[in-house]
């Protein structure tokens, strides 16, 4: 009998903060409303799934907002990932074809 080193992993990211009371702003919704980042890579096609993710987190009503960004091409870096990262308590990078 052969023994796997496969694991399950979870999708779901985990985030480190530097400060308690930032934590607690983001996870309560106290303070300021918790931003969203949209991140487009410029591939075709990752509009329409922005679009559908942006509506989804909005109809949701737990108070997030949303920030789009667009990359330049889809094989290059983003040019505003320090102000994306400043200004969004979370950033979605979606890719599609």
């Amino acid at each position: 009998m052969a023994i796997s080193n496969r694991q399950m992993v979870s999708p779901v990211g985990t985030r480190e903060f530097r400060h308690e009371s930032e934590a607690l702003r983001i996870l309560s919704g106290d303070g300021d409303v918790p931003v969203v980042g949209l991140l487009n890579n410029s591939k075709p096609n990752v509009d329409f799934f922005l679009d559908a993710l942006k509506t989804e987190i909005l109809a949701q009503g737990k108070g997030y907002a949303t920030f789009g960004a667009t990359k330049p091409r889809s094989a290059g870096p983003c040019p505003d990932l320090d102000a994306l990262a400043k200004r969004c308590d979370f950033v979605i990078n979606a890719v599609a074809d």
